[in-house]
């Protein structure tokens, strides 16, 4: 019972401190900086701040649950090697991100390259993007692990046809089934996680020209194009991790009807045998054209949809 009361009042904290401590503490002691704090769009940007940590940690919190109940199985738990692959992914990862964010930083006279009139930019824009970073990992790290689960029950699976080499389990279908409901889960938590991000960065845009438009001889050069390409840069960033898993699920699916309900001689077609495979084809939903069954990645669309929204982000 504490927990469901709890969470919400932790998330609130969490929204609260963030937008207090992480975004106000001592933000605003230099004239400029007032200046800037007191904006309108200064505080709908650290509000946002504030919802996005507390949706960093739920959604970081139910991507670890998901992968510490997998690995609570020892026939799922990775061994060391695995391990080292995922951290050194998480570090790629980390790299590509940080790069991206450094080509893509306004620019702004007379801060560059820290053009933020806000005292402590530097520290907490760093802190910001680890938060972010570190929140991602278990979504990152689950979509790696489901799609090496999908690999060992492929080479569990051998062979194709009318003639495998190895049957399927009876919980062959379940597993599959329940490495799809993974990856989705880990594809709407990394979402969210990056589509507030986005927001944020649409935000932070207002912000700084509603700053430069009541500050004579400010100018920032922080065009819309930026946020665009934020949210097409995480959208491809995030099609290199999804879709691979998705077509890997579709090719493991195929290969579970071929070895479940093999296609017999002409002379042996039967009707019971043409309503199991029908059965477990519709179930699969291999039945569907492959952008019809492959729709939930279409999600990986989002950040960049978000992007264009965050640019119409209200004024004052």
């Amino acid at each position: 019972m504490l927990v469901p009361v709890g969470s919400p009042l932790v998330l609130l904290a969490v929204a609260a401190l963030g937008t207090g401590l992480l975004v106000r503490f001592r933000a605003g002691e230099s004239a400029e900086a007032r200046s800037f704090t007191g904006l309108f769009e200064f505080g709908l940007w650290s509000g946002l701040i504030g919802v996005s940590l507390a949706l960093w940690i739920a959604v970081a919190a139910v991507a670890a649950n998901a992968l510490y109940e997998r690995w609570q199985q020892p026939a799922n738990h990775p061994g060391r090697a695995a391990f080292c692959v995922y951290g050194a992914g998480l570090l790629g990862v980390g790299l590509a991100v940080s790069m991206a964010l450094g080509v893509l930083q306004p620019k702004a006279d007379p801060w560059y390259p820290s053009p933020f009139p806000w005292d402590g930019a530097a520290w907490r824009f760093t802190l910001l993007v680890l938060l972010g970073q570190l929140a991602a990992c278990p979504v990152i790290v689950g979509l790696w692990d489901t799609q090496a689960r999908m690999a060992q029950m492929a080479r569990r699976i051998s062979g194709s046809g009318s003639a495998p080499d190895t049957a399927p389990t009876d919980d062959s279908l379940r597993e599959l089934h329940a490495l799809w409901k993974d990856a989705v889960k880990f594809l709407t938590c990394g979402l969210i996680i990056i589509c507030m991000a986005v927001i944020d960065t649409g935000a932070l845009r207002n912000a700084l020209l509603a700053y430069a438009a009541q500050t004579p001889g400010v100018e920032v050069d922080f065009p819309a194009s930026y946020v665009l390409l934020y949210g097409a840069f995480f959208s491809v960033m995030f099609a290199f991790v999804f879709v691979p898993v998705a077509l890997q699920w579709r090719g493991l699916a195929h290969r579970l009807v071929e070895s479940t309900s093999p296609i017999p001689a002409l002379g042996a077609l039967t009707a019971d045998w043409m309503d199991q495979r029908a059965a477990l084809t519709s179930f699969l939903r291999l039945d569907l054209s492959l952008p019809q069954a492959l729709s939930p990645t279409l999600g990986i669309l989002a950040p960049f949809a978000v992007s264009a929204l965050s640019l119409v982000l209200p004024g004052g």
